[in-house]
C-alpha cells in the first residue's frame, strides 16, 4: 500500500525482476511454479511464469526517449547501455484488457526487458546489476558532475575499511 501510494503521489519507483513482475496487474501461474497473485497495479502488465527459468547475461539499452514526462526521475538513463543478469521465470507483457483501453506502458528496453509509465516515475527492469553498473551509476547519480560516481564495491569496501579501523 504504502508503495502504491507513493506512486500514485508521483513519487519514484524502481522495481528490479520479481519488483518488476509485481508492478504490473497480475502474475499468472498456469504451471505452478511461483503461485498466481494480483499486482500492485503500477505498470499495465501482466507476467506468466513459465516452467524454464530465463538465466543470462544481458546487454541492452534504454530508449532515447524514456518518457513523455519531463518531471520523469528516469530520464537520465534515456540512451544508456546497461550490461547486467536476467534470472526469472515469467515472461511480462503489455496488459491486452488495458491496452484496448489506452492504457500503455512504455517499453523502454527491446525484448521486454524493462517497462515504464506513462507518468515517468515508475520503472521495472528485468536486468539485476543495474546499480553495479557505473554508466547508470553516473547518469542517475552524477547530476552533471564529471567525476566518477562510486560503485558498490568501492562503498563496501570503504565501509569495510571504517569497521575494521574503528571496530577492532
Amino acid at each position: 500500500a504504502a508503495i502504491s501510494a507513493h506512486a500514485q503521489q508521483g513519487g519514484a519507483v524502481l522495481g528490479v525482476c520479481g519488483g518488476l513482475q509485481m508492478l504490473g496487474e497480475a502474475l499468472i501461474d498456469n504451471d505452478g511454479v511461483d503461485g498466481n497473485a494480483a499486482g500492485l497495479g503500477l505498470l499495465p502488465l501482466v507476467t506468466v511464469f513459465e516452467p524454464l527459468k530465463t538465466v543470462c547475461r544481458t546487454t541492452s539499452k534504454f530508449s532515447d526517449s524514456m518518457s513523455d514526462s519531463n518531471h520523469s526521475p528516469w530520464n537520465a538513463l534515456a540512451g544508456v547501455e546497461v550490461s547486467g543478469y536476467e534470472i526469472h521465470h515469467g515472461q511480462t507483457s503489455q496488459h491486452d484488457g488495458l491496452a484496448c483501453k489506452g492504457i500503455h506502458a512504455l517499453a523502454v528496453m527491446p525484448q521486454g526487458l524493462a517497462w515504464q509509465n506513462q507518468e515517468g516515475n515508475v520503472l521495472g527492469i528485468y536486468l539485476h546489476g543495474l546499480f553495479e553498473d557505473t554508466k547508470v551509476l553516473q547518469a542517475l547519480f552524477g547530476n552533471g558532475d564529471t567525476r566518477p560516481v562510486p560503485t558498490l564495491d568501492v562503498v563496501f569496501d570503504g565501509l569495510s575499511d571504517f569497521i575494521e579501523k574503528h571496530f577492532a
